[in-house]
């Protein structure tokens, strides 16, 4: 006789074969059949193996009645599932052990930054467009990164930054009052001209907004999209060493500077180094590059004096509106890699093009900075770290600097890599951009000294809604306008 349990698999194993051609009557015979076998196994194994009578009775009746067990069937079928389900959901044990701090922060990267997995060592290749760090995760990959946030918070931590300081800054052209409120970013207030600037650096925030792993605090601040504010506390996109009251946000370019056609920031450092792939340091002409317009500044002027005629430079004044100009002189971001040096100068306050031009292996030149923006306590100058020169801001010593320069251009090739290596694989990537937008949120926080208020309230008290949600106003620019 074959065994029981040997039958029955043989027996289900068969009618699996033939289900795929059977009608209604026959499918509904088959699982009756079947679940009679099940129960009559069911009673064999528990040691009635002589009582056969049974399995004849069940199999008669399933017969007369198919329906009756195929209902009995499913419920039973539900019922294995249910208590499995029951069983499968129970809650957890709790952990009997204390991570320890590397294991918490892989604990937090695999929750956290998902497909991107940083294990709390920095890897550009894997972790450049990792927007999704907790605040941990970025203290770590980004050492250095947020003293021009910490710094304004030193200042004002016994001082609290007060509403009525925001309610006394003045409104000049580029001007926007905003403020964060349960996740939310609404635009209160702005005033003058809101360039492509001022929406490309408010998507930035939103876009650092939407990607935190974490909570962000409510705050309310303002911030100018203009080259040039001081006095209050407000978000810049860059100081002057006495404008101890300035906190510095991430420039617009790094989201996008599609008027000079420069384009998105990842753009640019793509064009980069594909231009960087066939350009190695030994084919890169050895010459000095600047494109730019004068704008009639003094620094600008006095650089394209000195270099005029020199044959270590390739130095060309830009107008904008002229054709010629365009077509002959102009080079793109990414055609400045092609050369070993590349000098930076400042414009009406701070210039777009520093962040550019580290993402070439090049050597970078630079006069002595009056501006800075918030990476700035990266650069450096001298030192086991170099990764610029710095030259007076006359010019005075550019001369006997390049001729130097040029003397030992095979050993120079460090501070170029250096220069890569820090900014463009490093402190000037999204994922730094994220950290930074998110600690300068927090640091804020903690200097403030009120609540947010959600409403206003009327003198007959109504409540107000304040701001615009930052999703309209990116596609309206307005606070206000009517239905179509």
């Amino acid at each position: 006789m074959i065994p029981p349990l040997a039958f029955f698999i043989t027996y289900v194993d068969t009618g699996r074969n033939f289900l795929g051609c059977c009608s209604l009557n026959f499918l509904c015979l088959y699982l009756s059949l079947s679940f009679s076998l099940f129960l009559s196994l069911c009673v064999c194994l528990q040691g009635n193996i002589t009582n056969m009578a049974i399995f004849n009775d069940i199999t008669m009746a399933t017969a007369r009645r198919p329906y009756t067990f195929i209902l009995a069937l499913l419920l039973t079928i539900l019922f294995f599932l249910y208590t499995s389900r029951l069983e499968k959901f129970s809650s957890a044990p709790p952990r009997i052990y204390t991570p320890t701090a590397s294991e918490e922060m892989q604990l937090d990267s695999e929750y956290i930054s998902g497909r991107f997995g940083f294990d709390g060592t920095w890897n550009y290749t894997r972790d450049y467009r990792n927007l999704f760090l907790s605040q941990k995760q970025c203290d770590v990959a980004f050492p250095g990164l947020f003293e021009e946030v910490e710094r304004p918070v030193r200042l004002r931590r016994n001082k609290k930054i007060s509403k009525k300081e925001l309610d006394d800054t003045p409104q000049l052209n580029g001007f926007i009052r905003a403020m964060i409120f349960d996740q939310q970013l609404y635009i209160i207030d702005t005033y003058g001209k809101i360039y492509s600037r001022g929406i490309a650096t408010l998507q930035a925030l939103h876009r650092a907004m939407l990607t935190s792993p974490e909570p962000l605090p409510n705050i309310e601040f303002t911030m100018n999209v203009d080259d040039r504010m001081e006095g209050h506390p407000q978000w810049l996109y860059a100081r002057q060493a006495h404008q101890s009251e300035t906190w510095l946000m991430p420039e617009y370019g790094f989201w996008s500077w599609p008027e000079t056609k420069i384009g998105s920031y990842g753009e640019m450092q793509m064009k980069a180094l594909l231009t960087e792939a066939s350009w190695p340091w030994d084919r890169k002409i050895d010459k000095l590059l600047w494109r730019g317009a004068t704008m009639n500044l003094e620094v600008r002027k006095k650089f394209i004096e000195v270099t005029q005629g020199k044959e270590w430079a390739d130095v060309k004044s830009l107008d904008w509106h002229d054709e010629g100009s365009m077509k002959n002189d102009l080079k793109s971001m990414d055609e400045h890699c092609q050369y070993k040096f590349l000098a930076h100068t400042e414009g009406n306050s701070y210039s777009a093009r520093l962040k550019y031009l580290r993402n070439c292996r090049s050597v970078i030149i630079a006069h002595r900075l009056e501006w800075m923006e918030f990476f700035h306590p990266l650069m450096k100058k001298d030192g086991p770290e170099q990764n610029y020169i710095e030259v007076d801001r006359e010019f005075e010593g550019l001369q006997e600097t390049m001729v130097d320069l040029l003397a030992r251009k095979d050993q120079l090739e460090e501070i170029a890599e250096r220069s890569v290596r820090v900014f463009r694989e490093r402190y000037l990537t999204p994922a730094a951009e994220t950290c930074y937008w998110r600690r300068l949120i927090q640091g804020w926080k903690e200097v403030m000294g009120f609540e947010v208020e959600f409403f206003n309230v009327t003198a007959l008290g109504e409540k107000k809604w304040r701001g615009v949600p930052v999703e309209s106003f990116l596609l309206e620019r307005r606070l206000e306008w009517d239905p179509y």
